[in-house]
């Protein structure tokens, strides 16, 4: 789950047992698994288990430009590339923030919209968007440094001023974003998803410029795993085996009903915030009985060799054998990732 990141000194009190309940299979695995942190995220994780660790060091908008459909134009030599996702952010009475709803997947139309009058307004200065596949952009920005960008799944629920370092060599970043929102706030794709019941595009978030700016060799692997889930680097890192990442099924038996071998799937909390009465908590319930518990069902029964679970940086790995360790004490909720 990528976008389940808490500050530690959130964690405690935001994954009290009261706060997510009926979540029988994140328990157990919290319970039986064995715990590794991860200090650089999921994402080297997988790349190592895909036997693609010489990505490590890669910037992630580089890995992601690899799922674009059609090679994009050369950019220039001094072009930095960010993945940028489109978002809403709210405004409180003290900051603006991001919430789990506020991280946006656009359709493909709306997408070729955005790209297109952002090319007419900001083309001349030699920025261009590029629509991802799985909902998000490619951003080339001539001239700006590659300065550190939050992932925006690492700050949902949190200032949205944590985006972008401060210092001068984040300012032509902020002028560029603080442009981009004013733009965004006369674009008529906004009153269309306003009149629909959806939340405006407010901000394009960047991220990913951070590392080596390569363009990763395509390794073809007929080996590699299924995988399941929207983002665009995961979608990139597929491509570069020439495979392809799937929409995520409504119930993880689809995926133990297909061919055996190793799978993956992102699930992310937003994603499952089906109206604005929803709450994170029954997300994650949603989450845990679509996948989680029927995957801890399935290892049990041996239809699984090995489940790995990954929230907040919080590496938990299980096998069938691991479910006999009945003198671990239970921990409700989601308090053994914190």
């Amino acid at each position: 789950m990528p976008d389940l990141y808490l500050p530690r000194e959130l964690r405690g009190e935001a994954l009290h047992p009261a706060a997510f309940a009926g979540v029988p299979g994140f328990e157990q695995v919290a319970r039986f698994g064995t715990r590794v942190a991860l200090r650089n995220g999921w994402r080297e994780w997988l790349l190592a288990r895909t036997g693609r660790a010489e990505l490590a060091g890669v910037a992630p908008a580089c890995i992601a430009a690899a799922a674009l459909a059609a090679p994009r134009n050369e950019p220039p030599p001094n072009s930095v590339p960010w993945i940028a996702i489109a978002v809403h952010l709210r405004a409180g009475l003290t900051r603006v923030h991001l919430d789990h709803g506020g991280l946006l997947r656009l359709s493909s139309p709306e997408q070729l919209e955005l790209a297109a009058g952002f090319g007419r307004t900001f083309g001349s200065s030699g920025h261009a968007l590029t629509p991802l596949p799985a909902g998000e952009f490619l951003l080339d920005t001539p001239g700006l440094a590659a300065v550190p960008t939050a992932e925006p799944e690492r700050c949902v629920g949190g200032d949205s001023g944590e985006l972008v370092a401060g210092g001068t060599g984040g300012a032509p970043l902020r002028r560029l974003l603080s442009e981009i929102e004013m733009w965004l706030h006369t674009q008529p794709l906004n009153a269309v998803r306003v009149s629909s019941g959806a939340a405006p595009v407010t901000a394009l978030w960047p991220w990913g410029s951070s590392g080596r700016i390569v363009r990763p060799e395509l390794r073809p692997s007929p080996q590699a795993p299924l995988a399941f889930g929207r983002d665009a680097w995961l979608e990139g890192l597929w491509r570069l085996q020439g495979q392809e990442v799937r929409a995520p099924p409504e119930r993880l038996e689809t995926i133990l009903a297909g061919p055996a071998g190793a799978g993956v799937l992102l699930a992310e909390a937003g994603g499952e915030l089906h109206a604005d009465r929803d709450t994170l908590a029954d997300a994650v319930s949603r989450i845990d009985r679509r996948y989680v518990s029927p995957a801890v069902a399935a290892l049990r029964n041996g239809t699984l060799d090995e489940l790995a679970l990954i929230l907040n940086d919080a590496h938990l790995q299980l096998q069938r054998a691991s479910l006999r360790r009945f003198w671990r004490r239970a921990r409700g909720g989601l308090t053994g990732f914190a």
